[in-house]
């Protein structure tokens, strides 16, 4: 009794190993997107650094800030841009999901950045309609 328990166990194992291979697994990830990432960030820091030389000039001479203080904002600005991505990718993760988190942040970069219009002369503002 104990031999024909024994076989009916291998076989039913052997039933789910086959069932198991039959289907189609899951490719995730992998290194397709890998040159667009690598591309992405490697513009990003060639702006950034690019930014940041541009940014101490224009504290120092157009704000007549002391070296110290142009220092401390460009020091704060580097790590709020830096740390700002763990931020949303923690609540996408958590909360809302990535899709949601993108469109939160694009309609808040576009509020942001559409604030700035009216300050601008009108014969810019044409382009826009």
């Amino acid at each position: 009794m104990l031999v024909s328990k024994d076989k009916e166990r291998t076989k039913s194992e052997y039933d789910s190993k086959e069932s198991e291979e039959e289907k189609p697994k899951m490719k995730r990830g992998g290194w397709k997107a890998m040159p667009y990432i690598l591309g992405n960030e490697t513009f990003e820091r060639l702006a950034s650094f690019g930014l940041f030389t541009n940014f101490i000039v224009y504290l120092t001479r157009e704000l007549h800030l002391d070296d110290v203080n142009a220092s401390n904002i460009i020091n704060i600005w580097f790590g709020i841009t830096n740390f700002a991505p763990l931020i949303g990718a923690f609540i996408s993760d958590a909360y809302i999901g990535r899709f949601r988190t993108i469109a939160y942040a694009s309609c808040s970069t576009l509020l942001v950045s559409s604030s700035h219009l009216y300050s601008l002369s009108t014969s810019f503002l044409i382009i826009f309609l």
